[in-house]
């Protein structure tokens, strides 16, 4: 190698770096590998501050897909409820289906609990024919209901007892009692409805008893249940009409009426002096039984939470009895057998019992006569009279209340002893009654709470054998008696 110019090499070589000790190792060798300047070069210098950023950055991220997750599970129970129940109303109206190999079997449509009458107990009668209703007739809009049908029955001339019952908690109405010139008895009923699937849903029958024998009506509605409405009841108004006695015939007709019609009030017309009843029993529940005038032999006659009122006349037995509702009535009690008692009752409670009690005899010489009355309230006056008595009658009188004023008055004719029960007592004597003098009014001092007195008569015409029994009480109000 020739080197031309010494001394700008030289100064060329003083200033260059020496070669490192790996550089002088390898002359003579493979060259090296150039030096990775370019990787230290390009690799960045990463600090806290950076990594710290990432850091938050995936924080959030994570957060956001953990909502996201939580929201759509929520979204898709909510939709799996929905779901479900779009499929269980299906099912409910078109029916279900189940899949068996490749057949499938459609299920039935479940039903739903079916409301139906109550049946009537065999001991009351069998159902032997249904009534036929006429078309339905639409009322005007002022009616409680907007339709209105009719059925009618006859009964035999020949039957021995007739009866109308009601059973359920759907029918209520009104029975009426009134005389005609046909030839049977008849019964025409007119129900008002809201549809006719509720009228038809009621039971509505001829029926018959072996046993006891007799002919008779039934209406049986359905019992209460869940979800009952307005709309579901109806509303009978029963006529029963009694063929009544004709110009012809000398003799009053006579017949046996039975009546159980919970929710029905009574009403019967003025039968006195053109029919008769045997046996009468008229039974009601919170509504009224309301009567012009009627005979009967044996006479039954309950309600409840409802006035009974109006004139009877039994030559056997009457009971009137009801509650939470006064009594108003006229009674007459004819004694047609000296051997027998003709016995009344009369019973409320909370509220007024009023009447005025005539006796009579229906023997020739126009006296004697046994009767026993029995009188019963409790929180509502008591007022009683006797206009009518015949002269040597035995009469056994109980009556009584409580916390409220008691007011009798006894018929002059009386004989017999009385008791008189209260905190307050006062005996009236009417001595205008007895210008003769002829009867003795006897009665100690008030003692324990009560007066003890005897009535006698001085003279024959009036003096009875047996001695009457009158005993009258109340608590914490006046007591008056009038003798």
């Amino acid at each position: 190698m020739i080197i031309d110019d010494v001394s700008e090499s030289t100064t060329l070589k003083a200033t260059q770096t020496p070669p490192s000790p790996h550089r002088l190792s390898a002359r003579g060798a493979s060259p090296s590998p150039p030096p990775y300047v370019s990787y230290q070069a390009i690799t960045p210098d990463f600090t806290t501050p950076v990594l710290a950023a990432r850091r938050k950055k995936r924080q959030r991220k994570s957060g956001r897909r953990k909502c996201i997750v939580v929201a759509s599970v929520v979204l898709n129970c909510l939709l799996f409820v929905l779901l479900l129940r779009v499929a269980r109303r299906q099912r409910g109206s078109r029916g279900s289906e189940e899949r068996d190999g490749d057949d499938i079997i459609v299920l039935p449509k479940p039903k739903s609990p079916r409301i139906r009458p109550v049946v009537p107990d065999a001991r009351l009668g069998r159902c032997t024919r249904t009534a036929t209703w006429s078309n339905a007739t639409r009322l005007s809009s002022d009616d409680d209901f907007p339709f209105s049908s009719d059925a009618s029955f006859e009964f035999p001339a020949s039957s021995s007892l007739m009866f109308l019952l009601s059973q359920g908690a759907l029918s209520g109405g009104d029975f009426n009692v009134l005389p005609s010139s046909e030839a049977v008895p008849r019964v025409v009923l007119n129900a008002r409805y809201h549809s006719l699937h509720v009228r038809d849903r009621a039971n509505v029958c001829w029926m018959e008893r072996k046993r006891a024998g007799g002919e008779g009506i039934g209406i049986f509605t359905p019992a209460a249940f869940d979800g009952q409405a307005s709309t579901d009841k109806l509303d009978f108004t029963i006529t029963l009409f009694l063929p009544a006695r004709d110009a012809s015939s000398t003799s009053l007709p006579i017949y046996n009426l039975e009546t159980d019609l919970p929710s029905f009030a009574h009403t019967l017309d003025s039968l006195q002096g053109t029919l008769e009843f045997d046996r009468l029993s008229l039974r009601s529940q919170n509504r009224p039984i309301v009567v012009q005038s009627l005979f009967a032999k044996n006479a039954t006659i309950h309600t409840s939470n409802g006035l009974i009122s109006g004139s009877f006349e039994t030559s056997s037995s009457l009971s009137l009895v009801t509650s939470n509702a006064p009594i108003d009535a006229s009674i007459t009690l004819h004694s047609r057998n000296i051997f027998a008692t003709t016995d009344l009752v009369l019973q409320t409670r909370n509220a007024q019992l009023e009447s005025a009690v005539n006796l009579l005899t229906s023997a020739a010489s126009g006296v004697g006569g046994k009767f026993s009355v029995k009188a019963e309230t409790s929180d509502g006056p008591l007022v009683m009279s006797f206009p009518k008595s015949p002269s040597h009658s035995l009469l056994t009188l109980d009556a009584q209340t409580s916390n409220s004023p008691a007011d009798v008055w006894l018929n002059s004719a009386f004989e017999g002893e009385f008791t008189l029960a209260s905190n307050m007592v006062v005996v009236d004597r009417r001595p205008f009654l007895d210008p003769r003098n002829l009867r003795s009014v006897l009665y100690g001092d008030y003692k324990n709470g009560m007066i003890v007195g005897t009535v006698l008569w001085k003279m024959p015409i009036f003096k009875s054998k047996v001695q009457g029994k009158v005993r009258v009480a109340t608590t914490n109000h006046l007591l008056k008696f009038f003798v």
